[in-house]
């Protein structure tokens, strides 16, 4: 099954953080890869966002 997103999270090599991309409609990790590797670089791991997704804020 796959899994279609708008917002994905990606590191590339050598990066400590994470870094985000948005799309306008949904796509699969495979679409959000070859629009990563088009723009910035072949990512080294990639993560699906989803709203349901719970954010936590940082504590201090």
């Amino acid at each position: 099954m796959a899994i279609r997103r708008r917002t994905w999270l990606y590191r590339l090599a050598g990066q400590m953080y994470a870094q985000l991309i948005s799309f306008d409609r949904p796509v699969t990790s495979l679409g959000a890869r070859m629009a990563l590797r088009r723009s910035v670089g072949n990512p080294l791991e990639l993560w699906g966002r989803d709203q349901n997704d719970i954010i936590q804020p940082d504590r201090k």
